[in-house]
């Protein structure tokens, strides 16, 4: 033990020796005086301590206020925790004074609709360079938020040439904290408890569960969320960027094992035009020469790729900017210090220096192609216009508003967010279509308020990104991946088998995600629309995760947002409409009637649904319709229903009889069934994969406005399950929920499903936690260790493998040599989901299924887990056959064929009175896959009175 504590004491010494003296963050001077250094003005060298946001926050108000000629702030935003967000101006005197000219001129630019080629080179003569350098998109990546003061001193208190020349040719717009939530955690924690000791098994570098994320408040990855922009620091960053349209973007990251910058690794995003590539090429050769300069290690072009447009280097990448990720290899969860495997120690200093030099390297390769830039800035919209005129792929994009016109003015609003032009048909009208994603074509009807997207557009690119069924990857690029596939089979089973290449999702189309049915046209239709613009808000939406900037079309039978109709006549759309004397009815379809029950059900009113079809007053609704009986309820229900209703934008009917005039049900039915306010807990401790806790916490607090409890697995054991209903599991660590639970634990959580509790859970950990503990009867496959167990002897014979060799041999000299075949080999395992959308077949009978319309639905499908039919329960929803299954994104075709088709999303396990649903995939992944989040709000909500013996009876 001495010889350890010794060893690192001769480390910690030696290291600073080894490396040669500190990086000097002033060596680029003179500069101008009374401008505060950071290390000044905190009172601290850079590296030695980690700065909080209202630290670095009036520091920046410091820099302003000493030099407002060459530093401007503006306020962009706000974080959940009302945290500012705000953007640093940074330029010469006489740009900062012409700068909404400036800005006004880049606009144009980005435009080639308001702006001619001899407009575009008088601008690109004179105009500056936009620079947008991103600072703490993961705020625990803290080397970054440290680097944005050091670049911000260099930039405006710069006496030198270059510094002067910068100012002159480019407006740098300084980010210095995206995610300010994220990284004030884990200041707090590193600060309190870090004592610089690089050992990788110091407490200092393993925070625990939630104080070290790279999220906001609901632990939503910022980074993933750019194409869905469901958070309101992503929606403020996505409308100040389209302010500005910088030529040029860097979102500065961290911790790698050396530093990383483009050329990205493929794939790239098939959308980016090749000049995009070359200006990659340019930046990387800037950075590497500034590197160079200094002996520094880097990479390029591996792991980082361009693809998915939820990155913050993606995104505007498909606005026309150059958008690129750098990595540095200090700071973060590496702390003040970290000991590399090579022995070599990283400090915090050294991961802020590389971003340093990075950034100014960025802005110097910028002013030196200043008028090339903006010239491929306004081409990107040229070429982008030209294509949508000639309907590549699609001339246009046709979105229904109905049967859940909020939903479809939820999506519309993201399209509005992301910068696109959106119109709403004002009449009917008919097109050649292909419905998206499944690929089916014809002649299509369209009602009156159907959305289009039309493609001649400036930025037609990010419609297609988002809009559009999938991105196509190169044929290279899959075929090594097959060819990892291939290696990977023959491996034996305790060979860590070679990693694929996608770095995320292969499919991200918002359509099929958000519930809405979605065309491509291959003509623009000659249909009299009118633009969709962000006018007002929509009045009581501040509570959902959208807000609407428009009205949403009316409903069929009345208007969104009140009390509709009384036995099919419309009520008076002002002053009080007539309370009903037998029951008030809301149709289940929409996303808002699911908001609309769960705060009746908070609010201790008493709600019922309909298992069968019901008429009333002469209209027909469908199984799945909520029922307020009047006589069953307080009188102050009529105008609280009222208020509630507009809120979730629900239509309501009201109607004074029970009779049904025709038909088996009406509203006193005895298949109308009560409903019982659930007791919900969620599991939030060591294990959770955060993201997955995050999108539950957002979907049940701000998309259905019920409380729930966070709570740890001591605190549950420790008689937290007795008050409880339901129990949410989410996704994370099997082994950990294992150690955390132990026998006994396992043991009373069983008791309790058992006595009439209901427990949701999703993915790995929740899947394989069901399992041991036989809590469900479907099978479970692609967990580690569990194929290998169920293999049989595959040994191949030995005639086989002779021959196997000898075609090894006769390989060309030089080609790969692939592995012989392993006896326990599994070719056949599932292999892992990159992020597919795939096709399930739903059964209309179940209470689960409650509210969705059809029988089919689309989900995500992400990781290796496949969960078989329960075979003592119900599965309702089942993925479909092998040839169906696929819709977007990419999917090995042995686990398609073998595993996948025919298996369960989702199943319903019932123990004694109580029961176990279990989801393969996460239901609520990233807060875009509405139309499965409302399985689990199903789950929750009508899962403990319809699912268990609690209610009154079961079905």
């Amino acid at each position: 033990m001495r010889s350890r504590f010794l060893y690192l004491s001769v480390l910690l010494l030696a290291a600073p020796l080894a490396a040669g003296p500190p990086f000097d963050f002033y060596a680029q001077g003179p500069y101008r005086e009374g401008v505060p250094r950071p290390e000044e003005f905190l009172g601290y060298p850079p590296g030695s301590l980690h700065t909080h946001h209202h630290r670095m926050e009036s520091y920046f108000e410091a820099l302003a206020e000493a030099a407002p000629d060459r530093i401007q702030l503006r306020t962009y935003g706000k974080s959940y925790e009302h945290k500012r967000l705000f953007l640093a101006v940074i330029s010469s005197p006489e740009n900062l004074g012409r700068i909404e000219e400036i800005r006004e001129q880049n606009l144009r630019l980005a435009d080639p609709r308001r702006t001619t080629r001899e407009e575009t080179d008088a601008i690109a003569r004179r105009a500056p360079v936009l620079v947008w350098l991103d600072y703490g998109n993961d705020g625990n990546e803290t080397a970054a938020v440290e680097a944005a003061m050091q670049v911000a001193y260099q930039l405006v208190a710069g006496e030198s040439e270059d510094s002067q020349r910068w100012r002159r040719r480019a407006v740098v717009l300084l980010e210095p904290d995206h995610n300010p939530e994220s990284h004030d955690r884990h200041v707090a924690w590193y600060n309190a408890f870090g004592v610089g000791d690089p050992d990788p098994l110091a407490m200092e570098h393993h925070a625990p569960w939630g104080l070290s994320t790279t999220n906001p408040h609901y632990q939503i990855d910022l980074n993933r969320d750019a194409w869905a922009l469901t958070q309101q620091e992503n929606q403020a960053l996505a409308a100040e960027l389209l302010r500005w349209r910088p030529q040029v973007f860097v979102d500065h990251h961290g911790q790698t094992e050396n530093y990383f910058f483009p050329p990205p690794a493929e794939p790239v995003n098939p959308g980016l035009p090749e000049a995009h590539r070359l200006w990659y090429e340019e930046f990387g050769r800037g950075n590497a020469r500034a590197f160079d300069r200094h002996g520094w290690q880097y990479y390029v072009r591996d792991v980082f790729d361009l693809f998915y447009p939820g990155y913050w280097d993606t995104w505007p990448a498909l606005h026309g900017a150059i958008g690129m990720t750098y990595e540095t290899d200090g700071g973060g969860s590496r702390g003040l210090a970290w000991r590399r495997e090579d022995g070599s120690v990283v400090t915090f200093r050294e991961g802020i220096a590389r971003h340093f030099v990075a950034s100014l390297a960025t802005v110097r390769t910028a002013v030196s192609n200043r008028e090339a830039l903006l010239w491929d800035f306004y081409g990107f919209f040229t070429t982008a216009l030209e294509e949508g005129r000639r309907g590549e792929p699609a001339r246009a994009y046709a979105l229904a508003a109905e049967p859940d016109p909020r939903r479809s003015a939820a999506l519309v609003a993201a399209l509005l967010r992301h910068g696109l032009e959106v119109r709403r048909a004002a009449e009917p009208f008919m097109a050649d279509a292909m419905r998206l994603p499944d690929g089916a074509t014809g002649r299509q009807a369209f009602t009156a308020g159907t959305y289009l997207v039309d493609l001649a557009q400036p930025d037609k690119r990010m419609a297609d990104a988002v809009l559009g069924p999938e991105a196509a990857m190169t044929a290279e690029f899959l075929e090594r991946q097959y060819a990892r596939w291939s290696r990977n089979a023959r491996r034996g089973r305790g060979v860590e088998p070679e990693s694929y290449e996608f770095y995320d999702l292969t499919a991200w189309s918002l359509p099929p995600a958000y519930g809405v049915e979605a065309w491509a046209l291959a003509e623009l239709p000659a249909v009299a629309a009118e633009p969709v613009t962000a006018t007002r808000e929509l009045a009581g939406s501040g509570d959902w995760a959208e807000e609407l900037p428009f009205d949403p079309p009316a409903v069929a039978g009345g208007v969104t947002g009140r009390i509709a109709s009384l036995d099919g006549r419309p009520l008076p759309t002002a002053g009080e409409p007539t309370q009903a004397r037998s029951a008030y009815l809301f149709r289940p379809e929409t996303e808002g009637a699911m908001r609309l029950a769960a705060a009746l059900l908070r609010e201790d009113y008493t709600l019922a649904v309909s298992l069968s079809p019901l008429e009333s007053g002469a209209e027909e609704f469908p199984r799945g319709t909520f029922v307020l009986l009047a006589d069953r309820n307080p009188a102050r229900l009529h105008r609280r229903l009222h208020e509630l209703a507009a809120d979730a934008g629900v239509a309501v009917v009201a109607t004074d009889t029970a009779f049904a005039s025709k038909g088996d049900t009406g509203v006193g039915s005895n298949t109308v069934r009560g409903l019982e306010a659930p007791r919900v807990a969620m599991i939030a401790d060591e294990g959770v994969r955060i993201t997955a806790y995050g999108a539950a916490w957002f979907t049940l607090e701000r998309r259905l406005g019920y409380p729930f409890t966070p709570i740890r697995f001591r605190e549950l054991l420790d008689g937290g399950l007795d008050d409880l209903d339901v129990l949410v599991v989410p996704e994370g660590s099997a082994r950990q929920y294992r150690r955390a639970l132990g026998e006994e634990g396992f043991e009373a959580l069983g008791g309790w499903i058992e006595r009439g509790g209901t427990l949701v859970g999703w993915g790995p950990g929740a899947l394989d936690l069901a399992a041991d503990a036989g809590w469900t009867t479907a099978p479970l496959a692609g967990r580690p260790g569990a194929d290998a167990e169920e293999a049989e002897d595959a040994s191949p014979p030995a005639e086989e493998v002779a021959a196997e060799l000898a075609r090894i041999d006769a390989l060309a000299p030089g080609a790969p040599r692939p592995p012989l075949p392993s006896p326990t080999a599994r070719p056949d395992r599932p292999q892992p989901v990159p992020g597919a959308v795939l096709r399930t077949r739903l059964d209309p009978s179940s209470w689960l299924t409650l509210g969705l319309p059809g029988t089919e639905l689309p989900v995500l499908v992400r990781g290796s887990r496949v969960l078989g039919l329960a075979e003592e329960g119900d599965s309702p929803v089942v993925f479909a056959e092998a040839e169906r299954l696929r819709m977007a994104g990419f999917l090995w075709p042995e686990t398609s064929a073998r595993w996948l088709a025919g298996s369960a999303y989702c199943v319903i396990d019932p123990r004694k009175r109580g029961q176990v649903i279990l989801f393969a995939h996460d239901p609520n992944f990233r807060l875009v896959w509405r139309s499965t989040s409302r399985l689990f709000a199903n789950a929750l909500l009508l899962g403990p009175t319809l699912g268990t013996e609690q209610g009154p009876e079961r079905y």
